[in-house]
């Protein structure tokens, strides 16, 4: 896994996704665009707030946040702090992690992804947390 501060875009999942609260208040007036994306071999777990888990041969469904780079240290930032990451596995709730998604046009790009931590899969976190359907955070939430 390959984690670096170098500018790539952002894949988001749940409530960065776009118009929702989190999204609003971090990436909202921050990017140059936002383009509809799949994370495969992933699926959902939803704990109250969304963790991308890894689950063969499904998917989660997303957006590739591109970040405008005059904004980009603030953003990722702000974005670190929201998903409880410090850049240590054992003690933070995300991960931020490159992984290939795929754009709608069918092409394939890395991007940041914020994926369950090791110590979360192993927490209370998790326990009994159901499975998302379809990996699409949005449709679940407005059923």
């Amino acid at each position: 896994m390959t984690t670096t501060d170098r500018q790539l875009p952002v894949f988001v999942y749940g409530t960065l996704r776009s118009g929702q609260g989190n999204y609003r208040g971090i990436l909202a007036g921050h990017t140059t665009s936002e383009r509809p994306a799949l994370l495969r071999g992933y699926k959902l777990l939803n704990s109250g707030v969304p963790f991308a888990v890894p689950g063969e041969g499904l998917q989660v469904i997303g957006e590739a946040m591109d970040v405008r780079t005059s904004e980009w240290d603030e953003v990722l930032y702000r974005l670190d702090c929201l998903e409880g990451y410090t850049g240590r596995d054992h003690d933070s709730l995300y991960v931020r992690a490159v992984r290939q998604v795929e754009l709608a046009d069918g092409g394939e790009i890395d991007a940041y992804v914020y994926l369950a931590s090791q110590s979360t899969l192993r927490g209370h976190w998790l326990t009994n947390a159901p499975e998302v359907p379809g990996g699409d955070w949005l449709a679940a939430d407005a059923a």
